[in-house]
């Protein structure tokens, strides 16, 4: 994460109320670590490696404290574990069919979907989300 996001991160949350607490700390230490979009499990692993007597609930607050603040975003899919995303600004995921596995597709722009869907439908756009659906390299390995 750059200073600038780390910045604009702690002012989130100077400005919400709550306080960057050290298992918080932990929690977003981990999510950074993971990289990419880990479950909320993924993510208590790595934090119990370095701090064995942290709960899982504990993670799923911190979580919902970074969600609401406006750190980082959820994804849910019917079939697989909610996945967590740092990167809150308008981007593509690609999402392996196979394993569940979330990556960020670079290079793709949204442009000016969001105006357009203003422009087309009566909803007032919250959040812009596009995931395309393929089959990972490590599982196209496999078949």
């Amino acid at each position: 994460m750059s200073t600038g996001a780390e910045r604009g991160m702690r002012e989130k949350f100077r400005s919400s109320g709550y306080t960057l607490t050290a298992q918080r700390r932990a929690v977003l230490e981990a999510l950074k670590e993971a990289g990419g979009h880990p479950s909320a499990e993924e993510i208590y692993l790595l934090v119990k490696r370095k701090n064995p007597r942290v709960a899982l609930g504990t993670v799923y607050q911190a979580l919902s404290v970074f969600e609401e603040v406006g750190v980082l975003e959820s994804k849910h899919w019917s079939d697989s574990p909610a996945r967590y995303d740092l990167n809150t600004e308008p981007h593509t995921d690609i999402r392996c069919i196979r394993c569940g596995a979330v990556s960020e597709v670079p290079g793709i722009e949204l442009g000016d979907l969001e105006a357009r869907v203003h422009e087309n439908t009566p909803y007032q756009v919250t959040s812009t989300a596009l995931v395309i659906e393929g089959i990972c390299p490590k599982c196209g390995e496999s078949s």
